[in-house]
This record gives C-alpha cells, sequence and structure tokens, in this order.
C-alpha cells in the first residue's frame, strides 16, 4: 500500500515537472507583457463612430522611411530686410492737404501718399503729390490731413514684406555647427500649427554678452502675406539629415516617457483601431524614428490621438462575424502581446481580408504552427477555432495554464509532505 502510495506521489509531481507540460507555454511567444493600463481596459481596440470621428478631427498617415535630422533649436523673431524698407518724405516744406492712404495699408509703386500744400503764394498756392516709391505694407505713417510737413522729415515708411529676415539666437556652443545655406524650420506663436521654410544667409557680427547668443540670419518667403514684422518663434536648424528609419509624425505617440503607444488603424471601413506599443527611437522637430512595433506601410492615427483612448472597445467578435466568408469557419480575435491582430482564414490559410491581417501564426505555439502548415499543404481547410483546441490548447490559450501547473505542483508537494509524515508515524510504531 505504501509502495503504490509513493508511485502515485512520483507520478504526480514527474507530470507537474515534465518539459511537456511546460511546452505550450514555454514555446508560446508572447512578447513584452502588456501595459498595466491595457490590461485594466480590457481591450486594445476601440471603435471610433463617423460623428466622433469628426468632432476630433481624426486623421492617419502611413509609417514610412524618413530621415531623422539632427537639429539645433533657437529662438528668435522676425525682421524687415533693410533694402526692402522705404522712407517717404519731401523736398518742399507746407501742409498736408489731401491723404490717400492709412496705416497697414497695402501700396504699390507709384501709388499717391499724400497731397502736399507749398509755403509759396499763390491761389491756390502750388502744391506737390507725394507716391509711393515701391509695393508694401505702410508700417508707420507720420501725418494727418492739416499736418506740417518739413523738408526731408520722414512723411511714412513702407516695407516689402515678400520676404523677411527671420533672426535666430544661438547659443554660442551651436554656432559652429552652423554653415551658409542650411535649412530651418520656423514655427511662429502665432500659426502653431504651420511651418515655415528658411535658409541661413548670414550670421551676425558679435555674441550678445547678456545671453551669450549670436544672431543668425535665415531668409524667409511670404508670399500668402501671413508673416508679420516682429513675431517670434522657435527655430529648428537641421545640420545632419542622418539616415532613413521607419517613422511617424510626433503627433502620432501618447504614453508616458517609459512607454510610447501608437493607435494602428485596423479597419478604415468599421473605424477600428489598435492601440500598440511601440519602441522609439530617434526623433526631431516633426518625426519620431519606431524601432519596434510597426511596420512600414502601416497606419497610424496622426491627429485626435489623445481623444482614442476614451473610445468605447471594438467588439472583435461581431467584426470578424460581419467579415466573414459565407461557410467558413472565422477564429475569434486573442492577444498574445502588443501586436496583437485579427486574422480571417480561408481553405488553404489563404487571408481573404489582407487588410485586416496581422497574422496570428507568427505569435501561435510550434504545435499549432505545424498542424495549420500541414493542413495547408494537404489543401484541407484550416480552422483553429476555440472550438476545435484540446482541452490542454484552450488552457494555454487562455492564459491560465500557468496557474495549474503552479496548484497541480502544490499538490504534489502536500502528497508528499503527507506520505513522509505517515511513513514517520509507522516506522515509530
Amino acid at each position: 500500500m505504501k509502495s503504490r502510495m509513493f508511485f502515485y506521489v512520483m507520478l504526480i509531481f514527474g507530470a507537474a515537472h515534465s518539459p511537456c507540460a511546460f511546452a505550450q507555454h514555454e514555446n508560446c511567444n508572447h512578447g513584452d507583457a502588456p501595459d498595466a493600463s491595457i490590461q485594466q481596459g480590457g481591450s486594445n481596440f476601440v471603435c471610433v463612430d463617423g460623428l466622433s470621428s469628426e468632432s476630433i478631427n481624426l486623421k492617419t498617415a502611413a509609417a514610412e522611411a524618413k530621415k531623422i535630422e539632427s537639429l539645433v533649436t533657437a529662438v528668435g523673431k522676425i525682421e524687415n530686410i533693410p533694402e526692402n524698407v522705404a522712407v517717404v518724405s519731401t523736398r518742399i516744406a507746407g501742409r498736408v492737404c489731401k491723404l490717400y492712404v492709412s496705416p497697414d495699408a497695402s501700396v504699390k509703386e507709384g501709388d499717391p501718399i499724400c497731397k502736399i500744400e507749398s509755403l509759396l503764394p499763390g491761389n491756390p498756392p502750388p502744391s506737390v503729390l507725394v507716391k509711393a516709391p515701391k509695393s508694401g505694407i505702410v508700417e508707420a505713417l507720420n501725418i494727418f490731413r492739416g499736418s506740417p510737413v518739413e523738408p526731408n522729415a520722414e512723411i511714412a515708411r513702407i516695407a516689402d514684406t515678400s520676404k523677411f529676415y527671420a533672426v535666430a539666437n544661438v547659443f554660442e556652443s551651436y554656432v559652429g555647427k552652423l554653415k551658409l545655406g542650411m535649412p530651418a524650420r520656423v514655427k511662429l506663436e502665432a500659426y502653431p500649427d504651420k511651418i515655415f521654410s528658411a535658409k541661413l544667409v548670414k550670421f551676425g557680427a558679435s555674441i550678445s554678452a547678456p545671453t551669450n547668443t549670436l544672431p543668425v540670419y535665415f531668409e524667409v518667403e511670404n508670399p500668402s502675406r501671413a508673416i508679420r514684422n516682429g513675431m517670434r518663434g522657435i527655430f529648428y536648424i537641421s545640420t545632419n539629415s542622418g539616415k532613413a528609419a521607419v517613422s511617424v509624425p510626433k503627433s502620432a505617440l501618447t504614453g508616458g516617457n517609459a512607454r510610447k503607444f501608437v493607435y494602428v488603424e485596423k479597419c478604415p471601413e468599421d473605424k477600428i483601431y489598435e492601440r500598440r506599443q511601440v519602441v522609439v527611437g530617434r526623433t526631431d522637430d516633426l518625426n519620431a524614428e519606431i524601432l519596434h512595433g510597426l511596420k512600414a506601410g502601416e497606419k497610424v492615427a496622426i491627429s485626435g490621438v489623445y481623444q482614442l483612448q476614451f473610445m468605447p472597445a471594438a467588439d472583435m467578435d461581431a467584426h470578424a462575424d460581419n467579415h466573414a466568408p459565407a461557410g467558413k469557419n472565422v477564429p475569434a480575435p486573442h492577444s498574445h502581446d502588443e501586436h496583437m491582430a485579427t486574422e480571417h482564414l480561408a481553405e488553404g490559410g489563404v487571408a481573404e481580408h489582407p487588410e485586416h491581417v496581422h497574422s496570428e501564426l507568427e505569435h501561435s505555439s510550434p504545435s499549432v504552427v505545424g498542424a495549420v502548415g500541414d493542413g495547408a499543404a494537404s489543401g484541407a481547410a484550416v480552422s483553429i477555432g476555440n472550438g476545435d483546441l484540446s482541452i490542454l490548447e484552450k488552457l494555454g490559450r487562455s492564459g491560465y495554464f500557468k496557474y495549474f501547473l503552479w496548484a497541480l505542483l502544490g499538490v504534489s508537494i502536500l502528497l508528499n509532505v503527507i506520505f513522509a509524515a505517515a511513513f514517520a508515524r509507522s516506522g515509530r510504531e
């Protein structure tokens, strides 16, 4: 009786430690552990209805190879180019009898500015019509109707605003990295969503002692006349274009410093997005390099990303049913890691909806992959739904298999203790 009990205990203990018992769990590639916040949410997939999509201004862009630039960042402001500014004056003394312009008005070369009545006798006295020497904006107007005018006094100042200097205050330690002709992107406070291209044309004469910075002059075109003299902004000066890498706009990233996520478009028709963890490499002011977690060509949300976190979870079972071919066995979606996705399989293991596919087989255990591969080779219909799995396979997929093994180990240890106590007791008797 004692020998039989010992045999049963050792059999259970051996089964709990058998490599075959752990094979299904250990060989399954789970990837990185999902973020705790995602586990609490219960689903990595969200669904956005049409009205919500418009209200959050949801936009997408494809991940693609881009060059991540090395940047020197500085602050500065817009200034007039001196040769593009003209001062209006007259050689005679008199008074303004007519005024044709107002401050900040646009004028063309030859347009009348004012009419000055001289101090010479006459009825009426001799007068002079003063015209604009160039096209531009009337930045300053120093006269009114009836104002006295002195010879060579500044009547008005006109600036050509088709081009400006964008003057960046660059710290002395970065000046050595800059060269004439280098490009820069300028973001002005007045237009936070716009980017203006500029080119380095000259350096300042001396370092400013209080700030230890050097004024660096960039030329920026202003065809739309949106830029105004005196506007402030941030300068991103490109010193090295770097190598191309799979990148997304920085606006696509969400999460903290430790973990970054993107929302990947899984189904454009139903507006289903997957919250996926990514590993971020180099960044510049526009783009972020993705080292792991995203493939070139996959579309990610780049606008409305923050609001996507609060959208309702997508019903992936209903989505799979809606897109299932008639008479086909479509598996319910499952997740092994942050790269979880749905695959619709047809006969022979061929995906009939490639736009919704992120291969499930890449994350399956070798036994499951082998079974699917053999089925595809023989031309038989492949089905890996939960209904066709064994009990052990279901446990392995459910994630509770490891707890079952630990429970079995605990029972075997407890039986060993009981057997040892009984054996010691019988020995004393």
